[in-house]
């Protein structure tokens, strides 16, 4: 029998340590269309501090439209997103020194080197100097760039890009993390280094959002994905809520679970925000 699919549907946290953790990321009822086309329809997302929260579903799900509106690249039509207790449709600004962002394809300038490219971000950023100047040589160590660090970013492979975008990202130890498929082009060895790095942020507080297709990678690496459909949530959970949600076995992956419940959400007619008190226009 089909699932019946509801916008809303949400599986109840694992554990009750989860309800514990600071909420960092809360983003309710988000809608955004571009030209009278629905992207997003009424989303929801929360993340907590010390945990990292995988974003997936099929292609023209929404999942780099609800990054880009949470790090103000675009505004939703309506909706409620708060970082840290901070609107930030109110105040797009602020928030912003707590956040590191990699983009799905970053574009770099490609004539500095990978040294003077960090420093200029970390001056940005409002690095003291000799933080700075620290937080480049460690980076650039940890990541496998340091025998390119003198040399244009024009010659460094794709995968070397990526890494460095990742460095820029958290080049001030921001709280919170938004990475949109950050693994892409990425070696073995580098998609592990980096996934270290993620870990290390929530064991130490942070909070990690990654959207991705790797859903093997989600499965190892996050606590909890949240899974999206035509601009809504299809399921939320960890792995083993979301097993238990389908009713799928112990032993069935990411993988079988998210085919079964995008399948099975069927196509929502398009809709426009119901207006309520909260919601704001773009």
């Amino acid at each position: 029998m089909t699932r019946a699919f509801h916008p809303t549907f949400q599986v109840p946290r694992a554990t009750l340590a989860d309800d514990l953790m600071a909420l960092t990321i809360d983003v309710q009822q988000l809608w955004k269309s571009y030209e009278g086309k629905p992207a997003l329809q009424g989303l929801f997302l929360d993340a907590h501090a010390g945990e990292i929260v995988g974003l997936i579903g099929p292609n023209g799900a929404g999942k780099t439209t609800t990054l880009k509106i949470l790090v103000g690249l675009l505004r939703p039509d309506y909706g409620v997103v708060r970082v840290k207790d901070h609107d930030v449709l109110v105040d797009p600004v602020s928030y912003k020194a707590d956040i590191g962002y990699m983009p799905e394809a970053p574009t770099l300038p490609e004539y500095l080197t990978p040294s003077e490219f960090l420093g200029y971000v970390g001056r940005i950023r409002n690095l003291p100097k000799e933080r700075l100047a620290v937080r480049t040589r460690e980076l650039l160590t940890i990541l496998d760039l340091a025998p390119k660090a003198d040399e244009t970013i024009a010659s460094l492979s794709k995968g070397m890009k990526a890494k460095l975008a990742f460095a820029a990202a958290i080049i001030h130890e921001p709280s919170i993390l938004i990475l949109d498929e950050p693994l892409i082009g990425i070696d073995p060895a580098g998609q592990h280094l980096l996934k270290e790095r993620l870990t290390r942020i929530a064991r130490s507080g942070g909070t990690v959002l990654v959207s991705t297709h790797q859903l093997d990678t989600a499965e190892r690496l996050c606590h909890r994905v949240a899974i999206v459909n035509h601009g809504r949530n299809v399921a939320t959970g960890s792995l083993e809520s979301l097993r238990a949600s389908v009713d799928s076995g112990e032993h069935a992956s990411l993988e079988e679970i998210f085919l079964r419940l995008t399948q099975e959400a069927t196509v929502p007619e398009a809709e426009t925000p119901r207006r309520r008190g909260w919601f704001r226009r773009g």
